[in-house]
């Protein structure tokens, strides 16, 4: 059985399941059995989004009377709402934008032809495909759908012209399982009105009002047109006048990304996704701050990061990234233990942590941060997860044996051994339970990697509100993309600080990252030689970045090189390709 099928076949189990998703498909459910889903659907989103804007909305309140009764740094993950929708979902938790989740499933109906089905109903997957998509136009455009307050109802924007590159990459096809996010919505965007000299400013056009009516000065042109949106294309049209720096991006200004199966393969490191690496590298061009927030915890041994992320290093320094662009991507390793930013010479350098501008220093504000952390209570964390995973280890007779690292403990299989996940949660739930009733004062994780089990001081909750207030960006600007949201995987604290995607495989990130840019109006082709004189080439197959006739990186050869090194990425451990 494949890993993708174990994923989806093990949703079946209790405490593999999330509360949200699980409620929305039996809501949704009622609605295909009575065969009205091609008529109720649509509505039954629509009451989503109101639950979800009004638990937001008392969120926001209580949050508000708690700081001005002087209740500071209070979590979001322990305020509790009495809102209908965390009376239906008790474990629901905080939204920090608004979520159309109308105009998302409408755009993917219209590709997906969800409501015609009349065996299959919605899948918990299609779901989770929409509400990553509602999440995006949240953040691009955060009037998208809006119905409160006063509504003006915009005409389509008028089209672009094509390029060839843009032609070509209309006929790009999709797999099965990355069609979730590469759509376009099926009606125009709410805009803010901006009543300057009775003219409506948005970010491609200028509307003339009159009265309460929106107008615009070009001639109206189908939306689905505009975007080249048909069944089974994923291309948005760019104009080719467009400049990758004339405007600031709209969208999230920071991305955190999971690393295992979120940007390489599990247990794998990042060598041969040219895709992912160019969207990678636009977005940093466009004044995004990227990190990638792991568990992997190497301290500060800076090369065998560089080598999980061998393949995006290259391909950052071949084409020339420039130095403001490299020092906004970050390494939380131990998921908030170890920061580490990318320098000029395209090396990863630790981060300061005490001193003027110490990482440490400037965020020890906040209760959670690493720099308020006993050295006490660590090793009291690290001690009962070693005797609670040797008792796991012995009980199910695990052929496995427990690392121990300075601030994390491992349970990890034995050479050419493979754990059972069933195993690895019993695990991984025992520790939660006994570290729950010590009544721990640290944040830690307690997850199942797949293929191993691990207790990390500290969570990515900490690791992202570190990055939040060391690089000034509010929650509400912050992405955290990653494929372990359930309550035994290592994202889900993550849920608690920012908005989230919530992915599969390194392939659903690649298309999250492409609709990111083109909904945001970023050319992926034609236009990268407009930042540095070297031109991506598209051939309407795959994606190929050709300098005078030549590949620009070559990732196979790349890969040729780095076989000689490898490394265990368990222990961190650098192993020779012939071992004596």
């Amino acid at each position: 059985m494949s890993f993708s099928s174990r994923r989806r076949n093990y949703l079946l189990t209790p405490h593999r399941r999330d509360g949200l998703i699980e409620w929305m498909k039996s809501m949704l459910m009622h609605s295909f059995v009575l065969d009205a889903l091609d008529t109720t659907a649509a509505d039954t989103f629509s009451h989503f989004e109101m639950l979800i804007d009004e638990h937001r909305l008392m969120t926001d309140k209580l949050q508000s009377e708690m700081h001005s009764n002087a209740v500071l740094h209070a979590s979001s993950s322990n305020l509790f709402v009495q809102s209908r929708l965390k009376q239906l979902v008790p474990s629901v938790g905080t939204f920090y934008t608004r979520l159309p989740l109308r105009k998302a499933f409408e755009a993917y109906n219209a590709k997906y032809g969800v409501t015609k089905r009349r065996h299959i109903c919605i899948s918990f997957n299609e779901i989770r495909h929409i509400l990553n998509l509602a999440q995006i136009l949240a953040m691009i455009h955060p009037m998208a759908g809006q119905v409160q307050m006063e509504r003006i109802d915009l005409p389509p924007r008028p089209p672009p012209a094509l390029s060839e590159a843009s032609k070509l990459d209309a006929n790009d096809e999709q797999s099965n399982e990355q069609k979730e996010t590469s759509v376009g919505y099926e009606t125009p965007v709410m805009f803010t009105r901006k009543e300057h000299n009775n003219v409506l400013e948005t970010p491609r056009a200028t509307w003339a009002l009159d009265d309460n009516i929106a107008t615009p000065n070009l001639s109206p042109t189908p939306l689905r047109e505009y975007i080249g949106l048909d069944h089974r294309s994923d291309s948005l049209a760019i104009d080719e006048s467009l400049s990758l720096t004339a405007y600031p991006l709209p969208g999230p200004k920071l991305l955190c990304f999971d690393g295992d199966q979120t940007l390489y393969s599990d247990g794998a490191n990042f060598e041969k996704n040219q895709k992912l690496a160019k969207y990678l590298y636009l977005l940093l061009k466009h004044g995004v701050t990227i990190a990638v927030v792991t568990a992997a915890g190497y301290e500060y041994q800076t090369m065998k990061y560089e080598l999980r992320l061998s393949g995006l290093l290259t391909y950052f320094k071949e084409k020339g990234l420039e130095v403001d662009d490299l020092e906004r991507f970050y390494i939380f390793g131990g998921e908030c233990n170890y920061l580490l930013r990318l320098g000029k010479d395209y090396k990863l350098h630790a981060v300061r942590e005490t001193g003027p501008g110490g990482w440490i220093v400037s965020t020890k504000y906040f209760a959670e941060a690493p720099g308020n952390w006993p050295q006490n209570e660590i090793i009291r964390i690290l001690d009962k997860a070693e005797a609670s995973f040797q008792s796991s280890l012995n009980d199910q007779n695990m052929r496995a044996r427990i690392i121990r690292k300075k601030r994390s403990v491992g349970l990890i299989p034995k050479e050419d051994e493979k754990l059972p996940r069933e195993a690895l949660d019993e695990a991984v739930l025992r520790i939660q339970t006994e570290l729950d009733e010590a009544k721990v004062v640290l944040p830690f994780c307690a997850f199942n990697g797949g293929r191993d089990a691990w207790v990390d001081v500290g969570n990515k909750r900490v690791g992202v509100q570190v990055l939040q207030s060391y690089l000034g960006i509010p929650p509400e600007e912050t992405l955290h993309i990653g494929d372990q949201f359930l309550n035994t995987g290592n994202d889900f604290a993550a849920r608690s600080i920012c908005p989230c995607v919530w992915i599969t495989s390194p392939d659903e990130t690649t298309y999250i990252l492409k609709s990111i840019l083109r909904l945001a109006g970023v050319p992926l082709m034609s236009l990268v030689h407009s930042l540095d004189g070297k031109a991506d080439i598209y051939d309407g197959k795959e994606d190929k970045t050709i300098e005078e006739g030549k590949k620009l990186v070559d990732f196979d050869e790349m890969e040729r090189r780095l076989s000689g090194m490898k490394m265990d990425v368990f222990t961190g451990e650098i192993i020779p390709s012939n071992p004596v």
